[in-house]
């Protein structure tokens, strides 16, 4: 039995399959240091099974978006879950670090495909507003997953071993993919299908889409907005717990408190759309929000300013900013490329973990040892740029796109 795209549970499906990758990286966070023991290697070294999930990760889009253009959407969710499942049983048995970093990778390239996927299927199905409104609630869910996802983990720790992590992320997988085979209709319109797979035709498909000024331009903004984020991912622990000497039970409450700002966002991103609120004027906001509040961050980090009382309203404002900006630019970089959809989220998703990367080695590669002026200062220069280049490149030419879009009709 289908669902119907309208439902609730449809939707509900879409975001967790986005969430697959936060489920699969921060439930693990806990059990670092008893992989670590188990496996007899450093703490250290069990936490590359993070970065390989993450090659995987990023680069899993860029092969999923015109596979799915070409042979459906379903095919190309079913392969993902499947081998995400299979990838998570076998990190359950892996016997030695090398094989655990093997099917970690593996498990990556899986996960991908949930995230691209539930982009290019809200788009082929929904337009406008009501697209836009149903990718917030996609984010939604997926920006609760990672908040809930180490406690949940934790509790899996006090009653078994690490390896009970992995055999929980294989029955959550083997559920997903039921649900895909039993419930997911087929979205992609057959007027999109990529004609053929040769490097050729992908290469003219990938420059179409990083061509268009509006499309990789909303890309870029996304990317850089979520790069943003990131810097402030990584660098959170250190300012926490580090500089301001909070305890491990501290920074999660309060890295909970600051997440909750983007889920907060995202619902109200969803309900604004809904009533006809201009995409534009919420990216305006957003980015003005995320550049100012970076401002007052960088000033307070450079003039070793710190009050929490301070501090942790600006960060939940700012991870504000984020949910009502990637929403609207991720399905404003898909829209004016429909007929490669596919190929179009495959981009937006490794541009995003690609400078997502970049900015969080930033922050690590300048942190000084006691301030927050490395990651403060890659946040202001991520947020900058994304405005940067939605005011000046993204706007005039999305206004130039839809003047010859609406003269298009009237000319035949």
């Amino acid at each position: 039995m289908r669902i119907r795209p309208e439902s609730v549970a449809f939707i509900f499906l879409l975001a967790v399959l986005s969430a697959l990758p936060a489920l699969a990286t921060d439930m693990s966070l806990p059990a670092l240091t008893q992989i670590g023991a188990s496996l007899q290697v450093s703490p250290s070294r069990a936490a590359l099974t993070l970065s390989v999930f993450l090659v995987g990760f990023a680069i899993a889009p860029i092969a999923y978006g015109p596979l799915a253009d070409r042979y459906g959407r379903r095919p190309v969710l079913l392969f993902g879950s499947t081998l995400f499942t299979l990838a998570s049983a076998a990190c359950a048995m892996a016997p030695t670090l090398e094989a655990l970093l093997a099917f970690r990778a593996i498990q990556g390239v899986g996960a991908g495909a949930g995230m691209v996927m539930s982009l290019t299927i809200v788009r082929d199905l929904f337009e406008g507003q009501f697209a836009r409104a149903r990718l917030s609630y996609v984010a939604t869910v997926r920006i609760v997953a990672p908040m809930i996802a180490p406690t949940l983990g934790g509790w899996v720790l006090v009653m078994f071993d690490w390896r009970a992590i992995y055999v929980f992320m294989t029955i959550a997988g083997a559920v997903v993919t039921l649900a895909v085979y039993l419930g997911l209709p087929e979205s992609r319109p057959a007027s999109t299908m990529l004609k053929s797979l040769s490097i050729p035709a992908l290469a003219k498909t990938y420059k179409r889409v990083i061509s268009h000024p509006v499309a990789f331009g909303n890309a870029a903004v996304n990317a850089l907005t979520f790069g943003c984020q990131f810097a402030y991912i990584t660098g959170s622990p250190l300012l926490m717990m580090e500089t301001l000497g909070m305890s491990a039970q501290g920074f999660g409450l309060v890295f909970a408190g600051t997440a909750f700002g983007i889920m907060l966002a995202s619902i109200l991103n969803g309900r604004l759309n809904t009533r006809g609120v201009s995409p534009h004027r919420l990216l305006k906001v957003g980015l003005g929000l995320s550049s100012g509040t970076s401002l007052v961050l960088a000033v307070m980090a450079f003039t070793n300013t710190l009050p929490l009382g301070l501090l942790i309203p600006v960060l939940m404002a700012n991870t504000f900013s984020f949910g009502l900006i990637a929403p609207n630019a991720s399905h404003a970089a898909v829209e004016p490329v429909p007929e490669a959809g596919g190929v179009a989220s495959g981009v937006v998703g490794a541009l995003m973990m690609s400078v997502g990367a970049v900015s969080g080695s930033l922050v690590t590669f300048f942190y000084d040892g006691h301030t927050a002026r490395a990651m403060m200062g890659v946040m202001l220069a991520c947020a900058l740029l994304a405005l940067s280049i939605y005011t000046f490149w993204v706007r005039p030419h999305d206004k130039r796109w839809r003047a010859t879009k609406a003269a298009a009709p009237a000319a035949r």
